[in-house]
């Protein structure tokens, strides 16, 4: 039993793929962490040693290799440290074979970083081996999210089960745990557990996620797998009911 299990039956995404997911994984546990936390450790995990980081910041012609990127970021505050907002977003991610491109959005001091990041399997690892980023604060774009290449939508879905009366207690316990875990993950926007007003035995779940790649991340995540297990035997048919939501103002 998968959460979301029907969800992937019925959507079409390239991040159902082994691959992808393992990308996904690099980008939003260790990129984008080591990015906000200035974990230079964690960052040369990521990297291959011959990347180049080229592009352009407020304007101006960027290009380092990586030893000077990593102690750029060494030497500067972190994000985290500054206080200010930080946001990491996969946009996008392709794979053929043994290389992949991913387009990504950083924002983080006062920069704006739209980002195409190649990857290679070594090893079977995947490494980022070359980073192109444009820095776009302050531009302004007339084109809708689902009309830029590249782009995906979020997805939103609702939930259904069904308690069986002898576990009530222990598994709106583990409904709550779920939901505060769920709630850290970076690709999630929200996870809301309800409760229907005329049968606190009946469990309405709210999960929206910000793209295809992070619902992949959540489905496979440590604490979803772990409530999947403990909630055998204690919902009706050991069965959790998925329904896939499409915003009514994304059809026009």
């Amino acid at each position: 039993m998968l959460w979301g299990s029907e969800a992937q039956n019925k959507t079409k995404m390239e991040t159902n793929k082994p691959d992808s997911l393992a990308i996904s994984d690099v980008l939003e546990n260790r990129y984008f962490k080591g990015i906000y936390e200035g974990d230079v450790a964690l960052l040369t995990t990521v990297y291959h040693p011959g990347t180049l980081v080229l592009g352009d910041v407020k304007g101006q012609p960027y290009a380092k290799n990586l030893s000077q990127y990593l102690d750029g970021v060494k030497n500067r505050q972190s994000p985290k440290a500054s206080g200010k907002p930080f946001k990491g977003e996969i946009l996008s991610i392709k794979v053929v074979n043994s290389i992949a491109t991913a387009e990504v959005k950083v924002v983080m001091y006062d920069f704006v970083y739209q980002e195409f990041l190649s990857f290679h399997k070594i090893d079977e690892k995947w490494v980022l081996v070359n980073k192109m980023i444009t820095d776009t604060a302050g531009q302004q774009t007339s084109e809708k999210p689902s009309d830029i290449p590249g782009s995906e939508r979020k997805v939103n879905l609702v939930a259904y089960m069904e308690i069986l009366p002898a576990f009530q207690k222990e598994m709106k316990e583990a409904l709550a745990a779920m939901a505060a875990e769920s709630n850290r993950e970076p690709g999630c926007v929200q996870f809301v557990v309800n409760m229907r007003n005329d049968s606190p035995l009946s469990i309405v779940v709210y999960e929206e996620y910000k793209n295809d790649a992070a619902f992949e991340v959540h489905k496979t995540s440590a604490h979803a797998r772990n409530f999947f297990e403990f909630v055998k035997g204690k919902i009706v048919n050991d069965k959790i009911d998925v329904v896939l939501l499409t915003a009514v103002n994304s059809l026009y």
